[in-house]
């Protein structure tokens, strides 16, 4: 197992920082902190794209679990919804490489683009939807294949695009399967884990992950999760529903960003 070292080392400090808002993004979106942690590592230090996104990756596993935790401890979970974010991580796993391997055949910067698109028209979605907070999913042939599909989608457009689940799974789980904001961000930081696991151990063999900075960041955010949990349970379901649509537009900028880059390489 191989590990590179970026050429401009974060410092402890930027990485502390990092790994801080990551962590309250996580606990509070049901996103693993990525749309967070690849442009801070890209831009504050200076990593590249490929080692930015696979150290976050690496990251993500302990934020994850780490979030899915604070959110089972809560009083008053409904521990039997846990077997739909095994629906949706399978999916996740199975798809991502796939994805992965598209990349090199696709036309990602225009994905790109029609991927913006959808996450604006989901931004705008979210003001006219607010699912009960007591909305839970019910077991039924159409669910479990929707969310084995949602997991699909999730994995696919994740090795191909490079985006976080999560990004992709609370709002799909609000906007069509009728969850609670909260539960959706719970079930999508649990279906992450083993996506981000097995993503990570693939980076580890390919020598593109830097384990310190990973770990440290990882450890941070993990710490700072539960706050941010804290607080998807305290703000009312309106302005969760307002504050995940600015999220998804920030993630729809930054696709629209990295398209326009990747045109002007070609």
């Amino acid at each position: 197992m191989s590990t590179v070292t970026p050429s401009h080392p974060a410092g402890r400090t930027q990485l502390l920082i990092i790994g801080a808002i990551a962590g309250i993004f996580a606990g509070f979106f049901g996103v693993g902190g990525g749309i967070i942690i690849v442009p801070l590592l890209t831009f504050v230090a200076l990593y590249g794209q490929r080692q930015a996104s696979a150290t976050s990756l690496l990251a993500i596993v302990a934020t994850a679990l780490s979030g899915s935790i604070s959110y089972l401890v809560t009083p008053g979970f409904d521990f039997s919804q846990i077997g739909f974010a095994g629906l949706i991580a399978v999916g996740s796993v199975t798809f991502a490489p796939l994805g992965s391997r598209a990349m090199r055949a696709l036309p990602v910067a225009t994905i790109r683009y029609a991927f913006a698109a959808v996450l604006v028209l989901t931004a705008v979605s979210l003001f006219f939807s607010l699912p009960s907070r007591e909305a839970v999913l019910q077991w039924s042939v159409p669910v479990a294949v929707g969310l084995v599909a949602l997991g699909c989608v999730m994995g696919f457009l994740a090795g191909l695009l490079g985006v976080g689940g999560g990004l992709i799974a609370v709002p799909a789980l609000v906007l069509v399967f009728g969850v609670s904001d909260v539960l959706a961000k719970a079930l999508s930081l649990m279906a992450m884990v083993p996506a981000a696991i097995t993503g990570t151990l693939g980076n580890l063999r390919a020598g593109i992950v830097d384990v310190r900075d990973g770990l440290t960041i990882g450890v941070i955010a993990a710490v700072v999760s539960p706050l941010g949990v804290w607080g998807a349970h305290v703000i009312s379901p309106e302005i969760a529903n307002m504050l995940l649509a600015a999220l998804v537009t920030f993630a729809a900028a930054q696709m629209v960003i990295r398209a326009a880059r990747e045109k002007r390489v070609s």
